[in-house]
């Protein structure tokens, strides 16, 4: 885990931790550097975990933080060690876990709001703060709404087309430090053939590959530019070990079935075949979609 150094921080006060892995967090990063606050940025990709993060509590304790906030890495073990430091923690995240529901309102049941929004709220960002700092607040907002509810959940907040597509420029724009330019083509190239192999299933379509690439953001935009609306999805990415099913009613279904993992407010379900743990495929799948 690297720590980043911004001008004129102060350690005494707040510390984000935080995993840059996609578009939404990569604009809290930015965000995160303009207001210079503390980081320690983890090098984890997707389903990143505290618990992963080596000599985190060391590292934490030398900052002499007396607030600690992190972003979509759950770990419980090792956010009761850095409770035991005496720090305030505070949790941003939307999604559910096995056995760890942060999608919610402890209090009210409540979906929460996307991480980026959490964010925004915590440290006051509001549209006039933003225009300050250079930043679009529409623009802004928008990465937050699409990481929540992808590109449908833009329409619902009432995002012109136009608007949507500046968004979703945006969040290209985002994620191409995240990218290597001399394998996308071949990742372009992956999910088109597993488009073209695609089998419809009591109103999904299965996409499966075994490339070594992550199928499903991709899948989503060719999906959704293809058809402009929400649409089942059974994707399965054979070497990554990852299989999901996306807008879907029956996405906690699986994931009580299952555990693993939610997200997209909870219209959407993932699972990582991991040693050790129960191997969830498609019969599986089918099983409890069908029953």
């Amino acid at each position: 885990m690297d720590a980043v150094y911004c001008p004129h921080m102060n350690f005494s006060s707040t510390l984000l931790i935080l995993p840059p892995n996609d578009a939404e967090a990569m604009l809290i990063k930015k965000l995160a550097e303009v207001i210079s606050l503390p980081m320690l940025l983890s090098t984890q990709k997707h389903g990143a975990s505290l618990d992963e993060e080596k000599d985190l509590v060391s590292l934490v304790k030398k900052t002499k933080c007396k607030r600690v906030v992190i972003v979509e890495m759950p770990g419980e073990k090792t956010e009761a060690k850095l409770r035991k430091l005496g720090v305030e923690l505070i949790i941003i995240d939307h999604h559910n876990y096995t056995g760890l529901d942060r999608a919610r309102n402890s209090k009210t049941g409540r979906l929460l709001p996307s991480s980026l929004e959490q964010f925004l709220k915590l440290f006051k960002l509001t549209d006039a703060k933003l225009n300050a700092l250079k930043f679009d607040p529409r623009l802004v907002l928008g990465i937050g709404i699409m990481d929540k509810g992808y590109i449908w959940a833009l329409q619902d907040a009432k995002y012109t087309k136009k608007q949507i597509e500046k968004v979703v420029a945006f969040r290209d724009e985002l994620v191409k430090p995240l990218q290597n330019p001399k394998t996308e083509a071949k990742k372009d190239r992956a999910v088109a053939a597993a488009w073209a192999k695609r089998v419809e299933w009591n109103g999904y379509f299965i996409v499966e590959t075994r490339a070594d690439v992550q199928l499903r953001p991709r899948l989503s935009r060719v999906v959704a530019m293809k058809f402009g609306k929400p649409t089942s999805l059974i994707i399965i990415e054979h070497k990554r070990k990852l299989i999901y099913v996306q807008e879907s009613k029956y996405a906690m279904k699986l994931f009580k079935a299952f555990g693993g993992f939610t997200f997209g407010m909870d219209h959407n379900w993932g699972y990582r075949n991991e040693p050790g743990k129960k191997r969830v495929g498609l019969k599986e799948v089918k099983e409890v979609l069908y029953a």
